[in-house]
Order: structure tokens, then sequence, then C-alpha cells
């Protein structure tokens, strides 16, 4: 089917047609009528899908991505998606679409970084006659085959698709022994005892033996165990033996995790990543068939007549059914007498060597069904997941444990330590508050590190969403973690909105209480009146849940001080007003009768009758802020009608009658301001009452008056405009005029004519007036001011009246003016009258309530405009929590800080001055300390001093050490007060030591010196070393100093009394204090370190005795010895401070202790066992060796051995020699291979260790040699284990090797030897060697290395975090400079070693590959250790491979120079190959003659404006070019624009060559010492040992310049004296030196103007201006010149003027030239 004019309808401009060619496609895919397969080809498919998203339109998104996603399953549509550029569009295109479907893209993503399979484990060739149905060859599901030998080495790399980076869940497989089964068996029976007694002891022996030597996975592969102790867990209720139980099985699964943990990043070091298959072991396939095992062995390793028996030990020979680990082992059964080296053999026969041997006899590994056993282990997740369920149910108390998920666990947790009973102990709840705050803290990072935020509404169970709520609102808990309380927030939000809701109330009302505190503590001193106020602000918000009522009088007086001035702040005066006028309509009555009693106070002090005798006309200023209308409004209007209204009218008494108490200028104010308000006062008119009789009087009504209509002419400020206006027409205005005059005639009319006359007009006129009115707010103001109107009006009524006629609409019009101004609500508001809308007549509710209204109208301001909306508090004072949360943050508001709070809380004489509401509980204040590092952990350390017995000084560890895990629990959210901190402040160091330095006497001592090394371990292990503070170091000195003043006892007698406990803790402690030393620069500290290291060599090698019992398996304290002796030896020095015994007699004791370890422990149990069982010892032991090969070398380098070191008490080891040591280089474990194979490297540094190692392998197939090489070519083996291989090789060629068979008679060393048993022929030395590396195809092996490596790198690049994924891998970039550095060896001892350079042509064809990706120098330290070889380089091509790279480079930036990210790949590959270059060229003349052909000069000319934007990489082309030209004339020629590696047809552009741009960029202005310019001088320099180049400087007049160069000139002394350097003089002086060495340069200089005078100033100072100013006096034609300038007198005058007589002398040389001839 051809899809093509579908897909091509994908890319369409229309949607329509694109939509239809999508779906096209994708229904043909869900039918079946096509395939992926068919459409992976398709190129044009993958790039209308991406572009899709281009287009304006896009529709179908998440069709679009799935079926890229699909897509890119397939390896070839993978490759081609990877091509079109898929992976920069989709990673650019993820932040613009949906959540969603970011996943979508990040699975797409995900599939593109997938490995190709490189290099596949098999081929597959399908034949006419096999049917296309069974591709597979008929053999078992676990057996493999091997293809057949070629020229490509014999173990190839199998690549698994579906592994990703580091996401792997499980480990890779490990087959066990029947003695690792029947041990892990037995173990796990152990563990279902009744007898607690041994399951103890079971718990004790899988902690400290078992699981030090079997790897961690093994327990998840096979989890019997690991179910076992997690039943454990849940055994009784957590008392007596039950309880003794659980910490048991919790130790256990804690060094399980840890185990995991170390095995995590093992599995992901790039360094031992291997593809070797392990169903038994690493050195031995036991599913292999001996035919087949044929096929797969080393071409490294010769043939013998008899097999030789596989590397063994002296032990036990055969099968031991001891149960002690020994599985078995070959039998060594060899009859061969040659000596020495590798033998060749013939094809027919089977090979033998360390590897391949151990199928002579297998280990009985029984039957296995390990697919069903796979399907049984538990993953990570699993287990992590169980160990959670089943230990989180521990941190409660009581035996209520309820089964359900972890979250749901943690949930009740969290609620059970929250809300536990007041009636316990005051420890009881500390334990409580420490609980629940660790637990809490678990529970947020358990959180984060599984459920994101977006997704909790799902998956986090109600009670857990309750516990999260209630941990938002504990406020003490939030001020020490605010960070980590944040992100509790977030889940809140998800999970309940009505909590959270909740929960920012409570924030608010905390804010609020808080700004409260800070009012009142900032009204005290020094005011920033705009911060003050918004502080008040805050806390009369927060009136309603703390109830402090003192601030309210605080906010009057400030109300009374910011009003008192002359001029005042406008904006203060405005924002204290609001809060007056907040405050006299408050919600809460307290609030406001507080506020009305405060004011009242106030104005009773300022206009009291007591101000009389005072004579202060200034105190009325004080009550000016009551002096506007709006505060009068809201006293008359409300105020007095209130529940303070007594208050309310004391003080419009005060202010009515305080005339006489006023100045004249704060009484017109008051009468101004009293204007508006004046309608409402008249309500309360009376005669009976004080306030009533005051405004009859302002009213000037009699008392026969005051039931009728108060007239209202008084001046009225507008406040409130309407936004609503009525439109009226000027016609319309007219008639308006044209009523009032008709009004005015009628009422004229009427009083002097007939009544009946006008009568009939007047009330028509009344009506349609009082309609205007109403209807248009601005007529209505317009009128209200004309009094005349409203006596025509008065007028008019009486004559209705008279008339007996309908005064309503009279008196309605007259109501309307009347009481307008109180009508506007514009005079209540701050905004202008243009943001108001004009509204009909209204009037304020206490208006009608006062007044009788003739007619029906609206009413506003029912309550105050001013009263403010209380938020409600009820439901949070109800709430436990959120009471909690007010409280504590009220008080410690109200405090400064909680350690004020606290500090307060001791003081006996402490009273509250706050409501009774907010005051602390018992409990809170508890609570409070618990989670208050200082108070808490002083309270610790108090109770250790003061402890009369064991039980108080455990408690108070307990506490300590619970504060240490929750500093590290809290970690990445940072405390405010760290615990570290709290106790760097605190005296805690005698309180540890008065326990530290007495011996313990009891069972009851050793426990608690148990715990306090259990603290002091935690203590010093949480150190962060990045920065290690004062602090640090001072307590570090101070445990240094106590453990070295201590009594030393017999250690036997120690060893006998300390519990096996206490040892593992001091074992700790100690590694602890040691990983400390390492980060420590303080020098007290590190001259302690010495003699502390040297002790506890000391100490630890008496613990190393194992003599007792060589051969039990058991001891625990050998396998913590063991471990501390690893983390001791690796410290530099450890030996060199021994008081009683020198270095190397401390070393050789080191060296008895482990080699007798060894033949205890792996010699005696028969060598290279497949068993795990004592693993753990056999390894520690070699790491130790290899410590202390590095520690014996650092003492003496020439004189060391592993062999001979023995004394009297440890003769036994003697018979060892180095026996033990080969084995372990094919051990199953990577580490074990590669320490040893680094003590190998450590022992053939030296002569005899060179010869220990040969005879150690002499019993072995392919002796010492053919071992090493087969190890090292073994492509599957990791890079850290080849690259020590490699090593001991390089060691052996050091060896004086014997070129011939008439040296070998006369040399100690003959190695290597071969011997060929059919032909007879041996060869030692040279020829032997020749002969091993071209049979084991070493040559063609580096070749392969190097393709691998460049795509491991390339991997390895894109997959940064990984070590775990299949493919060629990283690795293969260590090993390739030891590949190099070893064939540098061979190339040094003969080149003759080499032979034909073919496969060196391909190797460097790789390595350029190599170098492109090439980002730490590996490739460079490759070309320099082939320096050899560099006269090949040319010949491989990596010259011509380097220039078109750059011809490349620059084609692509031009096309991608508008995407910067790309520009700079580009640019930095552009400079590794510049580099690479640089290197090749160096100091050889062919190469750069290669370069010329290549036109490397036109490359960089036309990458030259690229190069002027990156600093970096055009310092790498320039010294490039220094190189290039550097003695070659035919570069400096082709840089001139001629020569043969100039285009034809340029020679004749002389004005665009690339010295013109060299010559632009050095004439530049440029800072001091730039590296660019000074390069750019020195190539200049270069180039002007070329004639072309002398004159194109010539004809540029870039001389010219020199004269007005800035530097030091006569008397002044440079830095760079003697070398010429460092400065841009510094730069053209080196130029001129080198014009100076030819004639036309010399005329060249002498004409530039200035020049001689200035060479002559700088020559006492400039070493090189002298040497130009000698070179240009040997020229006869030049002395003259320089004669008739004075210059040589210049020089003699400055010259003796200088402090050092060798410049005099140069002087006097420089003069002699001068002296005329006779």
């Amino acid at each position: 089917m051809d899809l093509s004019p579908i897909i091509k309808k994908i890319g369409h401009s229309l949607v329509e047609i694109r939509v239809r060619a999508l779906k096209n496609i994708l229904c043909k895919l869900d039918h079946s009528l096509i395939s992926v397969c068919d459409i992976v080809q398709e190129k044009m498919l993958f790039v209308y899908l991406l572009e899709w998203f281009n287009f304006p339109e896009v529709p179908m998104q998440e069709e679009v991505l799935e079926l890229l996603n699909t897509l890119s399953k397939h390896p070839s549509a993978a490759q081609m998606l990877r091509d079109v550029g898929a992976v920069d569009f989709l990673t650019q295109l993820s932040p613009n679409v949906e959540p969603r479907l970011r996943a979508v893209i990040d699975g797409t993503l995900d599939q593109l970084f997938h490995l190709p399979e490189l290099l596949p484990s098999h081929t597959i060739v399908y034949s006419h006659n096999q049917p296309a149905t069974t591709p597979f060859p008929k053999m078992g599901y676990f057996q493999k085959s091997m293809s057949s030998q070629t020229d490509v080495p014999p173990h190839k790399i199998k690549v698994h698709e579906n592994v990703r980076c580091l996401k792997f869940s499980v480990f890779p497989w490990l087959t066990l022994t029947n003695t690792d089964r029947h041990i892990l068996s037995s173990n796990e029976s152990s563990l279902r005892s009744s007898n607690t007694n041994l399951v103890r002891t079971t718990c004790e022996l899988l902690r400290d033996v078992i699981m030090q030597d079997f790897p961690a996975e093994i327990f998840l592969q096979r989890p019997n165990i690991v179910k076992n102790l997690l039943s454990l867990l849940r055994l009784g209720s957590g008392k007596g033996d039950a309880a003794h139980l659980h910490l048991q099985a919790l130790s256990c699964l804690r060094q399980l995790c840890m185990g995991l943990r170390r095995r995590l990043r093992f599995h992901q070091d790039p360094s031992f990543y291997s593809t070797k298959q392990d169903p038994v072991s690493q050195n031995s396939s036991f599913s292999y068939s001996h035919e087949v095992r044929g096929t797969q062995r080393s071409q490294a390793s010769s043939p013998a007549a008899e097999c030789s028996p596989r590397p063994s030990v002296l032990g036990r020979p055969g099968q031991r059914a001891r149960g002690d680990g020994q599985d078995g082992d070959a039998t060594s059964n060899s009859g061969s007498s040659h000596r020495g080296g590798a033998a060749f053999q013939a094809p027919r026969q089977t090979p033998q060597s360390p590897a391949d041997v151990a199928h002579l006899e297998l280990p009985d590994l029984g039957v296995e069904d390990v697919l069903e056993l796979q399907l049984q282990q538990l993953t990570l997740a699993q287990f992590t997941v169980a160990t959670m369920e089943h230990a989180i149910p521990l941190l409660k108390t009581g035996r209520s444990i309820r089964w359900g998920s972890c979250m749901e666990l943690l949930g009740d947790i969290l609620s059970l330590h929250q809300s536990y009973s007041a009636d316990i102990s005051r420890n009881s709840h500390v334990h409580h508050r420490l609980a629940y705050t660790g637990t809490a803290l678990f529970t947020i990072k358990l959180l984060q590190t599984v459920l994101p935020p977006e997704k909790a509404s799902d998956n986090l169970p109600e009670n857990t969403a309750t516990a999260i709520f209630h941990l938002c609102l504990d406020t003490s808990l939030g001020s020490l973690l605010p960070s980590m309380q944040e992100t509790a927030v977030a889940y809140l939000e998800q999970v309940n909105s009505d909590s959270h809701d909740l929960y920012r109330r409570v924030t608010r009302a905390t804010l609020w209480m808080e700004s409260t505190c800070n009012f009142l503590k900032e009204s005290q001193g020094e005011k920033n009146w705009l911060e003050l106020l918004e502080l008040a602000d805050q806390a009369i918000n927060g009136l309603p849940f703390h109830q402090h009522l003192p601030i309210i009088k605080e906010c009057v007086h400030i109300c009374s001080y910011l009003w008192k001035f002359d001029h005042p702040s406008p904006l203060l005066q405005t924002e204290s007003q609001n809060l007056l006028l907040k405050l006299l309509s408050h919600p809460l009555l307290p609030v406001k009768t507080e506020t009305y009693a405060c004011t009242l106070n106030l104005v009773k002090d300022c206009l009291g009758i007591q101000n009389v005798s005072r004579q202060e006309p200034g105190a009325c200023s004080e009550v000016n802020f009551l002096l506007h209308h709006r505060v009068l409004y809201e006293i008359s209007a409300f105020g007095l009608q209130d529940s303070v209204n007594v208050a309310a009218k004391d003080i419009l008494l005060f202010l009515l009658k305080g005339q006489l108490m006023m100045t004249t200028s704060t009484w017109d104010r008051f009468s101004e301001a009293l204007y508006p308000v004046i309608p409402i006062l008249q309500g309360y008119a009376s005669t009976e009452e004080s306030l009533g009789k005051c405004v009859l009087l302002i009213s000037d009504m009699s008392d026969v008056a005051r039931d009728n209509v108060f007239p209202m002419y008084v001046h009225m400020l507008h406040m409130f405009y309407v936004l609503s206006v009525v439109d009226s027409k000027e016609t319309e205005r007219e008639y308006v005029y044209l009523f009032i005059f008709s009004l005015q005639l009628n009422t004229n009319c009427t009083c002097c004519c007939s009544p009946q006359s006008l009568d009939c007009l007047l009330e028509p006129c009344v009506c349609i007036l009082r309609k205007l009115v109403y209807a248009d707010p601005s007529l209505r103001r317009c009128l209200a001011q004309r009094n005349l109107l409203l006596l025509t009006l008065l007028r008019a009524s009486l004559i209705l009246k008279e008339n007996k006629g309908n005064g309503s609409e009279v008196t309605v019009l007259m109501s309307l003016l009347l009481f307008d101004e109180i009508a506007s609500l514009e005079m209540w508001s701050d905004k202008s009258s243009t943001d108001v809308n004009l509204s009909l007549f209204s009037l304020p509710l206490s208006v009608i309530h006062r007044y009788n209204i003739p007619f029906q109208t609206a009413t506003h301001h029912a309550v105050s405009p001013y009263c403010c909306v209380l938020p409600p508090s009820s439901d949070l004072w109800t709430l436990g929590p959120a009471r909690q949360a007010l409280q504590v943050a009220w008080n410690t508001a109200w405090h400064s800080g909680v350690d004020n709070l606290l500090e307060g809380l001791h003081d006996s004489s402490y009273v509250t001055e706050f409501h009774a509401d907010l005051k602390l509980s018992e409990v809170q204040v508890v609570a409070l300390q618990a989670v208050h590092f200082p108070t808490a952990l002083q309270d610790c350390i108090q109770a250790i001093v003061t402890a009369a017995g064991h039980s108080s000084v455990t408690s108070a560890l307990s506490r300590l050490t619970l504060y240490l895990l929750i500093d590290k629990l809290a970690l990445p959210h940072i405390s405010i007060s760290s615990c570290r901190d709290s106790l760097h402040s605190l005296s805690w160091h005698p309180a540890m030591t008065r326990f530290l330095q007495v011996r313990p006497a009891c069972v009851e001592d050793e426990k608690l010196l148990v715990g306090i090394v259990a603290f002091l371990n935690a203590y010093f292990r949480q150190v962060h070393t990045e920065f290690v503070s004062d602090q640090e170091d001072k307590d570090l000195r101070w445990i240094l100093e106590l453990l070295l003043n201590q009594v030393h006892t017999e250690q036997e007698e120690m060893k006998n009394q300390v519990s096996q406990r206490l040892q593992r803790e001091l074992t700790t402690f100690f590694n602890t204090l040691l990983l400390r030393l390492r980060n420590t620069s303080d020098k007290l500290c590190l001259a302690l370190a010495g003699p502390f290291k040297s002790q506890l060599a000391d100490c630890l090698l008496q613990s190393l005795r194992v003599s007792d019992a060589p051969r039990f398996y058991g001891l625990p304290s050998l396998e913590r010895t063991l471990q501390g002796m690893v983390n001791l030896t690796a410290q530099p020095g450890w030996s060199s401070h021994c008081p009683d015994q020198e270095p190397m007699s401390l070393c050789s004791k080191y060296l008895s202790g482990l080699l007798e370890v060894i033949s205890s422990f792996y010699v005696e149990w028969g060598g290279n066992s497949m068993s795990f069982m004592g693993k753990g010892v056999t390894k520690n032991a070699v790491i130790c060796l290899l410590h202390l090969s590095h520690e014996m070398m650092a003492e003496n380098k020439d004189k060391w051995s592993l062999g001979n070191e023995t004394s009297t008490e440890e003769a036994n080891a003697s018979h060892l020699g180095l026996a033990w040591l080969v084995p372990l280089w094919v051990d199953r474990d990577k580490e074990v291979r590669f320490a040893s194979l680094g003590l190998g490297a450590a022992l053939s540094s030296v002569p005899s260790g060179c010869q220990a190692l040969c005879a150690s392998c002499q019993n072995i197939s392919g002796g010492l040699w053919g071992t090493l090489l087969n190890i090292l070519l073994d492509q599957q083996e990791s890079s850290m284990v080849r690259r020590e291989a490699a090593f001991i090789l390089q060691n052996l060629l050091v060896m004086p090797m014997p070129a011939n068979a008439e040296e070998a008679k006369d040399s100690h060393w003959q190695h290597p030897c071969v011997h060929d048993e059919v032909s007879g022929v041996s060869l030692v030395g040279l020829p032997a060697l020749q002969a091993l590396l071209y049979h084991c195809q070493y040559f063609q092996h580096v070749v392969l290395s190097a393709s691998t490596c460049y795509r491991g790198r390339y991997t390895f690049h894109l997959q940064s975090h990984a070590g775990t994924t299949g493919g060629p891998s990283p690795q293969e970039s260590t090993s390739q400079g030891s590949f190099s550095k070893l064939l540098q060896s061979c190339v040094t001892v003969s080149q003759e070693l080499i032979g034909q350079m073919d496969f060196l042509k391909q190797l460097l064809a790789s390595l350029v590959a190599v170098l492109m990706l090439d980002t730490k120098g590996l490739g460079q330290k490759c070309i320099f250790k082939l320096n050899p070889f560099c006269t090949c380089f040319s010949a491989a091509g990596l010259i011509d491979s380097c220039v078109e790279q750059m011809k490349q480079a620059h084609t692509q930036l031009n096309l991608e120079s508008v995407r910067p990210g790309k520009a700079f790949h580009r640019k930095k590959v552009i400079k590794l190959t510049v580099e690479i270059l640089r290197s090749a060229l160096f100091r050889n003349d062919e190469c750069k003659a290669a370069a010329t052909d290549a036109r490397l000069t036109l490359a960089l000319y036309a990458l030259w404006p690229w190069l002027l934007l990156d600093d970096p990489t055009m310092e790498a082309v320039l010294e490039l070019l220094c190189v290039y030209t550097a003695n070659f004339t035919t570069a400096c020629s082709s840089l001139c624009g001629s020569g043969p590696g100039v285009a034809s047809g340029s020679k004749g552009s002389s004005s665009s060559s690339l010295m013109h741009s060299v010559m632009k960029l050095a004439s530049g202005v440029a800072p001091d010492n730039s590296p660019i310019q000074n390069l750019a001088f020195s190539l200049l320099a270069n180039l002007s040992t070329s004639r072309e180049c002398r004159g194109l400087l010539q004809k540029n007049n870039f001389l010219q310049a020199f004269p007005s160069v800035p530097g030091p000139k006569a008397g002044v002394k440079a830095s760079s004296v003697g070398s010429g350097g460092g400065s841009s003089v510094a730069s053209w002086l080196r130029l001129l030196l080198s014009l100076s060495l030819t004639e036309d340069g010399q005329q060249s200089i002498l004409r530039v103007k200035g020049a001689l005078e200035l060479l002559a100033d700088l020559a006492s100072a400039r070493r090189h201006a002298l040497l130009t100013l000698h070179n240009l006096c040997f020229c006869p034609a030049n002395k003259s010149h320089v004669i008739a300038n004075g210059t040589s007198i210049s020089i003699q005058i400055n010259i003796h003027q200088g402090p050092k007589a060798s410049t005099d002398l140069k002087c006097l040389i420089t003069l002699v030239p001068l002296i005329p001839c006779k």
C-alpha cells in the first residue's frame, strides 16, 4: 500500500485536510490494515507529525503525540526521530502543552533515549529452509549460543532496550550454591522459632555477619528472611521480649536498607559497569556445556598437552559438607612441568585460564526453578512499602494497631501523638511531641518522594488529610521548619479545600495577632507613622481573636496626635481618620464602648473646666481629630442611637459647649464640620435634655417653634455624587426657571391681588417642580442653595393653607430641598464627585427615625458606612488545633519570639497582661519547649549532669538522639535553629566526658555507654562536608584529646568485658571519626589525628586475633574489625605516629594479620569459592592489603613485598607466598577483583614483586601474562578491573626484557615465556611478548575499544546519570587511557612489538570520533600517549578528518545561526577539534604539511567571524596557529594568502588573508594581559620569520602603532623583567625582537618614528627591548642611524642608573657594535 499521498497531506496547509489524513493513518493502524513496520521508514511522516504543532491551529494534539510515542518504541522509527531532531523539538514543546500531554512527551523522550543494540549478542540467519515463524535456533530457554571465532574478540555486548537509566526496580539475578541456600534457609527457620533467645541471636548473626557477606539484593531475590523479619514487627504489644525482638528486627532491616543503598550506588557506578551475565558467578558459567565453553575461551591463554588446574590456593580440595560456606573447589591434577608463562596451543585443544577451568569440578548447585524464584522476588518499591507498613505502627503507643495502608497508619499515628491525654508525666508529653515531630517530617518527605501534590486528592485517605491539616496549624513546628509546613499546605490545598480555607483564616488571624504585638512595641519608640498605622489597622482586624482592648486607647491617642498640628500630613490624617471611624463603628460592643470611652476621656482632658486655670491654648488642638464632618456624622447618626449613646452625647456636649475652651480657629473648624450633620442633630432638639438644648441654641429657635420643620439654609458641603444623571436640555432648564418665576409671581400676586386670581397656577407649578427636583439630584442641589426659593415655598404653603388647598406637594418639595445635603451619599465617601453616580433621593435611617418625613423615601446607612465586616471567629475558637495555633502565635508575638516566651514562663513573677483565653496551657508550654532546640537540649544536658541513676541519663540520651534524627529528617528543609547549632552554643562536652573517662562496671553501665557512643556517632556523622565550622573542629579536638588521654588496659581483658553491642557502636564511631578527619583543615585536629590513627591501628590489630578459632565463621567482631581497618588504612600516614614502634613494623604486623585472615577464610575454605559465605571478610581483607601496600610504598618505595614480612608468631603464613592472590583476580565479586589486581599493580611496581607474581602463576595455564591479558581484553569486564590489569602489564614491561635467545641466557628475568608443545618452539622476552600480543589480537582490541569508547561516551552523554544501562557503557572511556598507556609502554620497550601499522590507522580514525565528544581531555591524553606514532597521524587521516570536521561545523553554524543553543554546541566541537589538531601538529613537520595540504588556513578563515564571538574558541585557534607556524615557513606563507594551503586565485586578494585578521585582532583595544591579544602577537612573531609576512606588516603600517602603546617608561620596573611577557608592551617587544633578526625587519623598525627612543627607554627594564637594540646595532647600515639619534648615550645613562650590574654588562655588550671599525 502506497501511503505517500496520505502522508503528504498530513503536512497540508488546510487544517481539514491534515485532520482527515491523520485520521486515515490512525484508522488503518487501528484496524491492522497497516502496521508500524510499514511506516517506520517514511521519513516525511515523522517530519509532518512534528511540524503538526507549528501550524496556528493544532487539533488532535493527543492523538499525534500518542502516535509518536507508539512509533518511538520501534528501533528504526526511534532512530529516524532522532535524525530529524525530535529530541530537541519535543523538549521545547513540552512546556507549552497541557500537563497530561507532557507525560506522553516524556514517555516518547524516554524511548528515544533507549540505547540502540550496538553489538548484538548473537546473529540470526534466515534461510529458505527455515520458516519465518521460527527465527530462533532450537535451544533451551536459558542456554546461549556463541558465534564462531572471528577477528572481532569473542565477548560481545548485549544491549537490553528496555533498560533505562537508573530506573530498574530489581537487581541482576544472583544464583546461590547449595551451601548458601542452606544457610539462608537455616536462618529463616530460626527466625520462625518460638525461642526468643534463638531469634535474637539469629538477628544478630544476620546483621553482623551474613548481611556483611551476602550482597543485599540476595534478601530481596529470596525474600523469606525479609518477610520473617517483618513478621517480627507485628509481635505482641511492644513490651518485654516482644519489644526487644522489635528492636532486633528493625536493626536487621536498617542494615539491609543500608546495604541496598550501597549496592544501588555500586550498580550505578560507571567504573564498575559490567555486561557479564552471572548465573552462578562472574568467573565461570556453569550453565555452559563443555563443548560450548570451548568456543568462548580467551585467545590469550596457551594450550598444554594436559589440562592445567584452575587457579587455586593451598587448602582442602574437593567437596565438604560442613555448612560453613565451602562448596568445593577444583583439585590440582596438573601434570604440566613448564614454568613461567603462556604456551601456544593447537586450535583443537582446550585452553585453560583462571576464568575457564571451573567446569573441571563443579560444585553441587542443586536444581532451582530460577524463573519461579524471579517471579517471587521483591522489587525495591515492594520492599519499601512492606517495610513501612510493618514499621510505621511501631511509632504508636498502646495496643491498638489498625491494619491499613502506610498513609492511613501515618495519619493515625500523627493523630495519636497530637491528641494524647493531658494526665501524663512531663517526659511522656515530651516524647509524644518528639514522636509527632519526627513522624510529621517523615510523612511530608514520603509524600514529596512518591506523591505529587496534584495527585494527592485521589490518593490520600481522609484521616491523613486531617492529620496534614493539623500539621499545617502547628505554629511552633511551622516556626521551626517553615518550608516543611509550606509543603504540607500545598498538599492540604489539593486534598481538602475547606480545611485549606480554614488554615488560611487561621494564618490571617495569626498575622493580625503578630501585627498587634508589633504595634504595641513600635508605638513606644521612634515611630514610622505610616507603618504604625498599617499595623494598627491589622491589629483592629484581629480584635475578635486577641480582644486586647488597650490598643484602642493607643490608636485614639495616635489619631489625636496626628491631627493636632497646624499643617499635618494629609495622608496621615486620612489613614488615622479611617482607623478612628473603624473603631467608632466596630461591630463588637466592647470595642466600640472602649473607643467612645477613650475618646470621651481625651475630650474631657482637653476641654474640661480644669483647662481654664492652665491657660494652655494649644490643649484644644488634641480634639482636632474629632472636628471633621465624617467623625461627627458617625457619632451623631450612630453613636447617639447605640448603647454608647451616653458617651456620644457627652462627647458632643463637650464640643458644643467648648467654644470658650477652644481657640477661634478650632471653633471655626468645629462649626464648619458641624454644618453637614446639623439635620441629624436637630432631630435631637428638645428643651429637656442638655444635648437638645444645645441643638436648639445653635439653631436659634424658640420652644414654640420646635415642632415645626427647621429651616436648613446653612451651607452644606457636597460629599457623594451619584453616577446616574438625568439629562436636561437647555429648554427644560428654562422651563424650570419659568416654573420658579411663575411660582414667585403667583405668590406675589396672591399677596397683592385677590386670592382667586392666580391660585389655580400655584399648585400645578409646585407639583411640576417637585417632580423635577426629585428626578434631577443636580437640580435639587442647585435649588437647595437658594434661600429665597425656600422662603417662597413657605409663603406658597401658607397661601395654600389659607385657600384650603392641598399643601402636600409643597411639603414634599420643601423636604426634598431641606434634606438634600444630608441625602448626598458622596458626603461620606472618599471618592470624588466624578466617580459617583447620581441617585434618587435617599436619607440616612437615623433621620427617618428622628423625623416625621411626609413621604416614603429610600434609606441608606442602616449601619455605619465605616463599619467593618468581622471575620468569623467562633469556629476557630471551638476547633482545638486552630485555638492552640492562635494561642501560640499570640504568646510568641507578645514575647517577641519563643526564646523570650519560654524565659518569661520560667519567671515565677510572670503575669499575663492579655485575655485569659490566650493563655497557654501547661501541655502547650511543654510542647513548645520540646521543639525549641536550645531549651530542649539544655534540659537534656542538665538532666545528664544532675542524673542520679541510669534511667535519667538513658532518657535524656534518647531525646538527644531523637533531636539529631529530626535534624537529619528535616533535610532538605532548613530549620530556623538546627540541633547542631544549638548544641554548639551549649556546654555539653563535660556531660559526656564523665561517662567516657570511667570504665563500665556493670551491665547497666555498659548499656549507658552504648547510648553515649551512639549519640556521639550520630552527632559526628551529620557534619556537612562542604562547610566545616570552627565549632565542628572544636568538637573534634575535644573527642580526639579525650580518646588519646585514656588509660590503656590489656586488650584481651577489655575484649572479654565489652559486649558485642558496645563493640559495634565503638567501631562505627571510630569509622565516623576517621571520615570526619578527612574533611577538617584545623591544624590542631590534624596534629591529634596522627596519634589517634596509629593508636587505633594498634587496637584494631589486637582485635584481629583469630587464632583461637581460625576456621569458625561466626565472628562478628572480625567483620567489624576489618571494616574499621578498611576505613583506617585508607587514611594516608596512619602508621606514622605509633609511639612504641616504627611504621614499617606496624605495617608488617598488619600484613601478617591480614594474611592470616586470608589463610583462614579463603585458603582454608578452598580459595575461589562460589559461596558468598566469608566474602565480606575476604573483600575487606583484600582492600586492607591494597591500602597497606600504598602505605608501605610511601614508607619505603623500593623495598617491600607481601611475602617476606613475617614475625615469629605468624610464621605459618610465610608458606602462602602469593598463591592466594591470583585466584582473587577472577573472583565472583568485582570489588574483590579490582582490589586484588590493584594489589598486584602495587606489587609489580618493584622487581621482587614482579618475580613473585610470575612465580605464583607458574602452574596456571597462560601464566601471569596470559591471565592479565585475558582480563584486560575481556570486553564484558568492568573498566576498573581492566585498568588494574593494564597497570600490572605496564609494570611488567618496565622489567629488563631479553631481546633474543642470547640475551635470555644471561637474564634473570625470563618473562614472558611461551612454549608450543607441538613444535617444541620456546620464546622468551621480547619475541615472546610480540607473539603473545599478536596471538591475543591485542591491537585489534585496542581499535575495538576506541570505537566502543566513542559510542559509550555518546550514550553516557545522553544519560549522564546512568550506570546500569546496556550497551558499550561509559566504562570504556576509563579503560581507553589504560590501553593507550600500555601501548606506549609496548613502544617504549620496542617498536618492533607493534608490527604492521594498519591497526593504528583504524585506531586513530576511531579516536577522531572519541575526541569530538570528549569533555575531560581523555582523547588528548590518548594522543599524547601515542606520540611515538605521530608520524602516521596524517596517514591515518586524522588531519584531514579534523579539517573536514571544521568545515562541516562552519556550514552547520550558518544554518543554525538562529538557534543559539545549537551554535554553542558547534563551537564546542570546533574547540575540541582545534585542540586535537594542536596536539597532532606539535613539533611534527609531516603533520603540518598534511594540514597545509588539507587547507587548514582556509577552514579557519571561514570560521573567523564565529570565532570573534567566542573567546575560549578563539584562544584555542590562536594556540593552534602558533603551533602550526612554529618553525614552518610554509604554514606562515599560507596565512599570508600565498603558498600551497591557499586556494587558487586568492593570492592577489592579500587584503583578506588570515594574517590581516590576526593583525586586526592584535591591534584592537583589549584589557591588560588579554590572552587573545598576547596569542595574536605570539602568532605574528612566528609569522615574522616569513618574508611575505614581514612584507604585509610593513605594507599595512602595523608597526606604526608601537610608539603609542601605553606602558611603563624609563625608570619603571616591569613585573616581567627578563621574560618580556604579560602585558601589551611585552607582546610588542617580542614581535620587534623577532623582526630584528632579519635585515628587512630591522629596516621596518627603523622606519617607525620614535621606535628607537622608546626602545631605549624600555631597555633598562625590558630584556626584549635591549636585545632588539642589540640586533639593530649589529647591522652596519644601521649604526649611523642609531648613533645619530643618540640612542646609545641614553641607554648608557638609563642603565647606569639601574640597580643591577648584569644590566650594565648587557648595555656594554650592546654598545660594542657602535664602536667604529678602523
